[in-house]
């Protein structure tokens, strides 16, 4: 009689092949997953940059707006500029991190106590103004604080948002000046 030979896989051939296919897919997992969190991150991004541009611009054009009503003295956060001809203090920008409204409210204008509208989850917004020294005009050289003679002011806001664990910044930082009024 003939012997005859069978071949074939054995239980460790298939147990082998096994580890090999799940750790490929449990790989592409995770990069999948790394790109949808990667995306998610990008996206958040990029609406904190958003957010932030939309602050300044508001910031921005409230100098310019009607002075009875807002204009280059309510440029200030909470408590600061003084303003003489009403014994107030008439900064608008509320002070530390706040929830992101989507709405400027009543005033029109980001990043003040009135702001309304749904709150964006997982980001805060933080405007800090500063009155600045002019080196190159000494009659409003280091005027006091909130002075109406304070005629530049360093505006920073900060953006918080959260990717995954991770808490990260948008930061944008300009000066503002009020030089279109005629000097005294």
């Amino acid at each position: 009689m003939q012997k005859t030979s069978q071949s074939g896989f054995t239980y460790i051939d298939v147990m082998i092949a096994f580890v090999i296919l799940t750790v490929g897919i449990l790989g592409t997992l995770a990069a999948l997953a790394a790109g949808v969190v990667q995306s998610k991150g990008q996206e958040s991004q990029l609406l904190a940059k958003q957010v932030a541009s939309s602050t300044m611009e508001s910031i921005m054009s409230l100098k310019e707006t009607d002075p009875t009503r807002l204009g280059w003295i309510t440029v200030g956060n909470v408590g600061s500029n003084y303003d003489p001809t009403t014994s107030t203090f008439r900064g608008i920008f509320v002070t530390g991190a706040q929830p992101v409204h989507v709405d400027a409210g009543a005033d029109e204008v980001l990043g003040t106590a009135d702001d309304a509208g749904a709150i964006i989850p997982d980001m805060t917004r933080q405007i800090i103004i500063r009155d600045e020294c002019d080196p190159d005009r000494p009659s409003y050289n280091c005027a006091p604080p909130g002075s109406e003679n304070v005629r530049i002011r360093t505006v920073q806001v900060i953006i918080s948002y959260s990717v995954g664990q991770s808490r990260l910044q948008e930061v944008l930082t300009t000066v503002l000046t009020d030089y279109a009024v005629a000097d005294e």
